[in-house]
């Protein structure tokens, strides 16, 4: 497989970070996307995850129906359409959220994972925020929940599964078994989950900086601001120069101070 120049680096990463552990082939692939893909996303690097999303494409037209390759490509995916939303560039975020949506039904075909399913609920759960019709959270909403509702049932001590059903509780309104109270309950029990999580690669490993990251915005919104602001802090500690959290979370919580 030719790899052109603008992903020498991920490449190089790959072989340099998993040389170690023995990783090989598709494997060696996914792992090195798992790390890239964080790295990127903590700093709000665009250029870096499309760069990504490109080495992962090349490497599908060879194993186009490796699961946990089709997982990290809606990975990327997930976390590009983060950021554009944040900028506002709903139409880009709807595009690849859409892209990722397919790529999941793809890896959940044959042996659904909790991992995949839980993505895939979150995905769908954005795809109704960005849609703008009222319409779509009748259809997809009972799908989103089905997929999460599935994750919690095969893996209910993963702690990506319970950060996925905090955040899609922040969006769902108490009058339908959301709100900031619920996902604080579940963001607390994915922080207590992380810290016995130690996947062996290339499993998913993502998610310990979300989950304070999101955990301070719902004790935010509960007027915690103290504890909101030792969540944010803690978030910084593992994932230093969040953009997230240093230019828009923390500036939020001092201007209502």
């Amino acid at each position: 497989m030719k790899l052109c120049s603008c992903v020498a680096t991920f490449a190089l990463a790959a072989a340099t970070t998993l040389g170690a552990q023995g990783l090989t082939g598709t494997a060696k692939w996914a792992d090195s996307a798992n790390r890239e893909i964080e790295a990127a996303n903590g700093v709000g690097d665009l250029v870096r995850l499309n760069n990504i999303s490109a080495v992962l494409d090349r490497v599908l037209t060879v194993t186009p129906n490796d699961p946990l390759l089709l997982y990290y490509r809606s990975l990327a995916l997930w976390r590009t359409a983060s950021i554009n939303t944040g900028m506002k560039k709903n139409d880009q975020a709807k595009k690849m959220l859409d892209e990722a949506d397919e790529l999941l039904e793809q890896a959940n075909k044959k042996t659904p994972t909790a991992e995949a399913l839980a993505l895939h609920s979150s995905v769908l759960g954005q795809l109704i925020g960005l849609s703008g019709n009222p319409l779509s959270g009748m259809t997809l909403g009972p799908k989103a929940s089905g997929y999460l509702d599935r994750a919690k049932e095969i893996e209910p001590r993963n702690p990506r599964v319970w950060l996925i059903s905090g955040m899609s509780a922040m969006f769902t309104p108490k009058m339908f078994g959301g709100g900031s109270d619920k996902a604080e309950k579940d963001f607390k029990k994915a922080v207590d989950l992380f810290a016995s999580d130690h996947p062996t690669p290339p499993a998913p490993s993502w998610g310990r900086a979300d989950v304070y990251i999101w955990l301070g915005q719902a004790l935010q919104k509960e007027e915690k601001k103290e504890e909101a602001r030792a969540a944010y802090e803690k978030a910084l500690e593992l994932q230093p120069g969040n953009q997230w959290v240093t230019r828009v979370l923390l500036p939020s919580l001092d201007a209502k101070e």
